[in-house]
């Protein structure tokens, strides 16, 4: 196994790519309606609209009702136009006219999203209450609805008389997934946790057609209810979809990860019915403490479109150069250790030396999008790796190698996750259940592609990993590890047809 070395402290900014959209594929049209609030929406609305444009999924154009007291007659948006309306607004009534295209619009098939503080407007708004599942203030008592929440491992309807409404101090709380079945929370940690926030308390509504995907528990040491809240909903209304967030009270708790990624999960699902945003792992969507990021630092993912990320690469395709000449290791140059490295019968050979560190054999190019492939055969006993956008830098530990690695040794192992060689991460794959795709007795077909943050593994056609990753390098030299064995060996390891396709 990896030893994890001294920490390199790496920016944990996640921004999610749409990595299995293809150029072809539309962005969806989305509107976003602020103009009233309680909370800050002139600070909230851009946080919203470049949190989801960060995607390069999302174009989002931002309708601004009057401000209080104006003329609401005025205020007619064209939902039609749109895939999905996403809501900051906590305000005054719209007019008669406006509800009625609304709720026409969602109930005929358009998607609708509800960020914390819309689910305190409208509370005489039938239809409404109805799309949102379940609201707070305004009003809001045992008539509106029942509470929801999870009781010994089950939702229950409580339908005790009470306000609806309520949260505790502002605090950073941990959310717990309760249906990792569904397309916006598969692919996620099943727990995490979200900035500093406001958490929803005692929301009552129809709950009807509703689906809680996420809780989060209300302690009373905050000021809450003892109670394991809905954060997280799904609503039907009609043909149209609604995801329904309590998260996301101000700039702060939006510069949380877990608001960002889930925001843009459940926009792409209200919009489409699916979700095609990359998995995240437990290295972005943190749990010992909150991941955080500034959404107006995010730009649209220039990778989009540069390949198919749903397809396996095609080796046999154009474009690809041999980066090892089968001859010798012109173009190469060894980084750290004494293990040795000799080209034999068309293939790099590497042989570990006792009592010697990890040895790397490094490309003299940097290399940023590209899928790369090679054939490799390695002792039992001894793991290796390749190093991928890796660098040896003066400052750091005296030029040590460091930077993502994909993992080779015999198995049933790991062979195919990623690793943070050297620096301080462990595993970036987050889990890495054993696999046997690695022939212990033969050569090996390893398939590799990088795209901005997206990383995924292919070994002799079966796919092991697709990873986000955008605290690794994003550029870099490939390098061929000769692990450390200590006194013990001497093991070999045989890399051959070395080829990379540079994606621009």
């Amino acid at each position: 196994m990896k030893k994890i070395t001294p920490s390199l402290l790496i920016p944990a900014a996640v921004l999610l790519v749409a990595g299995s959209l293809q150029a072809k594929q539309p962005k969806l049209r989305t509107l976003l309606i602020d103009g009233q609030n309680n909370h800050r929406w002139q600070q909230t609305t851009p946080l919203i609209k470049a949190t989801l444009e960060s995607t390069g999924r999302f174009i989002v154009d931002v309708a601004t009702s009057p401000a209080k007291g104006g003329d609401m007659s005025t205020f007619s948006p064209k939902f039609s136009d749109y895939d999905v309306v996403v809501s900051n607004y906590n305000g005054e009534p719209w007019s008669d006219a406006t509800n009625r295209a609304f709720v026409e619009y969602v109930r005929g098939g358009g998607g609708f999203v509800s960020v914390h503080a819309a689910n305190n407007s409208f509370p005489a708004w039938a239809e409404y209450n109805q799309m949102i599942g379940v609201g707070g203030w305004g009003g809001r008592n045992e008539k509106s609805g029942p509470y929801v929440r999870w009781r010994d491992g089950k939702f229950t309807r409580d339908t005790h008389a009470g306000r609806g409404g309520s949260h505790g101090r502002r605090h950073a709380f941990e959310v717990t997934v309760r249906d990792a079945d569904h397309p916006i929370t598969r692919g996620i940690p099943t727990s995490w946790t979200q900035a500093e926030d406001e958490l929803y308390a005692e929301l009552r509504g129809p709950a009807k057609n509703m689906r809680v995907l996420a809780t989060a528990f209300s302690d009373k040491s905050t000021g809450g209810t003892g109670e394991h809240e809905p954060i997280l909903m799904v609503i039907g209304f009609g043909k149209g979809r609604v995801f329904h967030t309590t998260l996301g009270h101000d700039t702060k708790s939006m510069s949380g990860v877990a608001f960002q990624v889930t925001l843009q999960r459940g926009t792409e699902w209200a919009a489409t019915g699916q979700v095609t945003l990359p998995a995240i792992t437990a290295a972005q969507l943190t749990k010992a403490e909150p991941a955080m990021q500034d959404p107006l630092k995010l730009s649209p993912p220039a990778t989009v479109g540069k390949v198919d990320l749903s397809q396996r690469p095609d080796m046999h395709g154009d474009g690809w150069v041999s980066i090892f000449n089968g001859k010798n290791l012109d173009g190469w140059t060894q980084k750290n250790g004494s293990a040795t490295y000799a080209v034999e019968d068309a293939a790099v050979v590497g042989r570990t030396a006792k009592n010697s560190p990890n040895s790397f054999m490094c490309s003299e190019k940097n290399y940023s999008d590209f899928e790369l492939t090679f054939e490799v055969q390695v002792d039992e006993g001894l793991n290796s790796g390749v190093q991928i956008r890796s660098k040896s830098l003066p400052e750091y530990n005296n030029g040590r190698v460091h930077g993502p690695q994909v993992e080779i040794e015999t198995g049933p192992a790991e062979a195919g996750y990623v690793y943070g060689e050297a620096t301080g991460r462990g595993w970036l794959s987050p889990h890495q259940p054993a696999t046997d795709a690695f022939d212990n007795d033969g050569w090996n077909r390893f398939l590799i592609r990088a795209v901005g943050p997206r990383i995924q593994t292919w070994i002799n056609g079966r796919k092991i990993e697709d990873l986000y990753d955008p605290a690794s390098f994003q550029e870099g030299f490939i390098g061929l590890q000769v692990h450390g064995v200590g006194d013990r060996g001497p093991f070999e390891v045989r890399w051959r047809d070395i080829r990379i396709r540079e994606l621009k």
